[in-house]
């Protein structure tokens, strides 16, 4: 389960900001998390809070916002939702399509105290 190592990779992200900002513990961490991003967002919330589990992140709310995947075709320019990161145009049947959303996977935001 690499979600488990996501969580791990997150909490030791927000507990570094601690060290840059003089703060005691982390309060809420913001993760944006793409629907192409290949990461289960509800197994990293899962994974959360046991890896928070004794550090300065302990008891801090993870906020995930999904991102949706959005794609547009070079051949005719129309925007669309791909199902996959294969993306095939709907509307004239182009391959290629370019991924502009949906694999986004960062620490956007992180509260202290």
């Amino acid at each position: 389960m690499h979600e488990m190592s996501v969580a791990m990779s997150i909490v030791d992200i927000a507990v570094s900001q601690l060290k840059e900002s003089d703060a005691a513990r982390v309060l809420k961490v913001n993760v944006a998390v793409g629907e192409l991003s290949g990461v289960e967002a509800s197994a990293v919330e899962f994974c959360y809070s046991a890896c928070a589990r004794g550090t300065a992140a302990e008891g801090s709310e993870l906020v995930i916002e999904r991102v949706a995947a959005r794609a547009v075709c070079p051949e005719c320019s129309c925007e669309f939702h791909p199902e996959h990161s294969l993306a095939i145009c709907p509307q004239c049947g182009d391959f290629g399509g370019k991924i502009v959303s949906g694999e986004e996977l960062y620490v956007d935001q992180i509260s202290v105290e």
